[in-house]
């Protein structure tokens, strides 16, 4: 049996936390080894692939892509259950999308790298390589991939957030902003923000949509529920022109590709907005998503003019 629901963001990663530790390598004194596996590899079409196992045998697999001439960017989360306790080695299933069956390989000498805004602190990388055989299929294919070597390390951060090729870095714009929306649709968060002219790279709008799914199935040989989260973001700049600000109290947008339609917040005579329009946008593999009508809620500020609600029960 098999269950799917379209869910917030925030559900997706609720159930993520909520995956069964697992057993983890202990040495000495029952102290854990905080170790992480990364292994990286491109898939067709232009997306490159990591996959990471954290101590707790959460396995994410990011596939992403940007655009460097129009800076759209892409990503996908694939969130799982590693099940095997050794640091050394990798077994999952993607529900349908594919599976990782590898083990690691040493290669090179263990390096200290220095991480950016971490202080002294210098994780211990061990590089090298996978084998074994990955396989995944993106939703309608628009991304595939079999491998049975990859490079690869394993890392002991001194803090989690301190890893080699992390992302976590505060953004520098947010506080730049001029008018900020943002919408609650059923299954997915969207959010328009205008800057001041020459704050972000591509435009002077920042468009960004994330989505988030839950999967649960009982078909392996132990009769274990398998659980899969996906969590699906789309970051795209564009012109000013694509966001009006025609009243405080009206807006306006028409996101470029791979969104589609137009949407208008205003507020009506007897003082409730509305949100609609036929804006969508479509992610890789997926049907459109509807990111505007009556059961979606709403939040516009305007910088220096307050900030206006409008809830969907």
């Amino acid at each position: 049996m098999r269950m799917r629901w379209a869910t917030a963001v925030a559900l997706a990663l609720v159930a993520l936390c909520c995956f069964p530790a697992g057993a983890v390598a202990k040495a000495g004194h029952d102290r854990p080894i905080q170790r992480w596996i990364d292994i990286h590899f491109e898939g067709s079409n232009g997306y490159a692939i990591h996959i990471s196992v954290n101590p707790r045998q959460h396995l994410i697999m990011d596939v992403t892509k940007e655009d460097q001439a129009t800076k759209e960017k892409f990503s996908a989360e694939y969130m799982t259950h590693d099940t095997l306790a050794a640091t050394g080695q990798v077994k999952a299933k993607l529900l349908g999308l594919g599976s990782v069956a590898v083990r690691f390989h040493p290669r090179g000498k263990v390096r200290h790298p220095t991480v950016p805004g971490c202080g002294r602190g210098h994780p211990t990388l061990q590089p090298g390589v996978v084998r074994g055989t990955i396989k995944f299929a993106g939703e309608g294919g628009y991304t595939q991939v079999k491998v049975h070597e990859a490079e690869a390390a394993i890392e002991e951060p001194v803090i989690w957030y301190c890893r080699y090729g992390s992302d976590f870095e505060p953004n520098p714009q947010e506080r730049e902003w001029v008018s900020n929306f943002s919408a609650e649709a059923p299954g997915a968060y969207f959010l328009a923000r205008k800057y001041r002219p020459g704050v972000i790279e591509g435009g002077q709008v920042l468009y960004w949509v994330e989505t988030g799914e839950a999967f649960e199935s009982v078909s392996d040989s132990a009769s274990r529920p398998v659980r899969l989260v996906i969590y699906r973001s789309l970051r795209v700049p564009a012109p000013a022109s694509t966001f009006q600000d025609a009243h405080p109290e009206h807006l306006t947008v028409t996101p470029p590709p791979p969104f589609s339609g137009t949407a208008a917040l205003a507020r009506t005579p007897e003082s409730v907005f509305t949100w609609e329009g036929d804006l969508a946008v479509q992610f890789p593999g997926l049907d459109p998503i509807p990111l505007a009508g009556p059961s979606v809620g709403s939040h516009y500020c305007l910088r220096g003019s307050g900030c206006f609600d409008q809830d969907v029960d």
